[in-house]
């Protein structure tokens, strides 16, 4: 359970809805509606062993810069976690918790700084809180550079909520899909 004050200042922005295209790279043979890797690893919203989340991004590239920042993470050449396969998909969510803007992070006590740092802490304090309020998810800026995450719980869609993945390509080299 998150910290109640905390959840308190989640609770208190309000429910923005999100219609659109998102993107996400995966391994194959994996199910692109799982979230299972988030749940046990973790992630920027969540903790490891916590809830099952999609990372998705907005656009292409900030998909392409995610990859590569994982690679940097992780020491090793981008080759190394190739092929990835990336989809495409359509989003229709109506309770998320929008950190796009300086004036919400402050409501939730992350600076820009904190939201993009490698210490995730801050930030899967917050994924918990917006979970435990009934959020679907959270739009942030993206933690690789220029470009919008968001960050799908999808144990918590509401009854209209829809994600469809559609398969566009596979990623043989790490320069495609940038």
């Amino acid at each position: 359970m998150a910290d109640p004050a905390l959840i308190a200042r989640v609770d208190a922005l309000p429910a923005t809805p999100y219609s659109g295209e998102a993107f996400r790279h995966q391994p194959p043979g994996y199910n692109p509606l799982s979230g299972r890797g988030a749940h046990i690893q973790g992630g920027r919203w969540n903790p490891p062993d916590s809830f099952p989340v999609l990372y998705l991004g907005l656009d292409r590239e900030t998909v392409t810069n995610e990859f590569l920042r994982l690679a940097r993470r992780s020491r090793r050449d981008p080759e190394d976690f190739l092929p990835r396969v990336l989809y495409r998909y359509g989003v229709d969510l109506t309770n998320i918790l929008d950190l796009q803007e300086a004036e919400a992070l402050d409501t939730v006590e992350l600076s820009a700084s904190m939201a993009a740092s490698d210490d995730l802490r801050p930030c899967q304090k917050v994924g918990n809180a917006a979970r435990d309020t009934g959020r679907e998810g959270i739009l942030a800026p993206s933690a690789a550079g220029p470009g919008v995450v968001l960050a799908v719980f999808i144990d918590n869609f509401a009854v209209k909520a829809h994600i469809r993945p559609e398969r566009l390509e596979v990623w043989e080299t790490p320069t495609e899909g940038g």
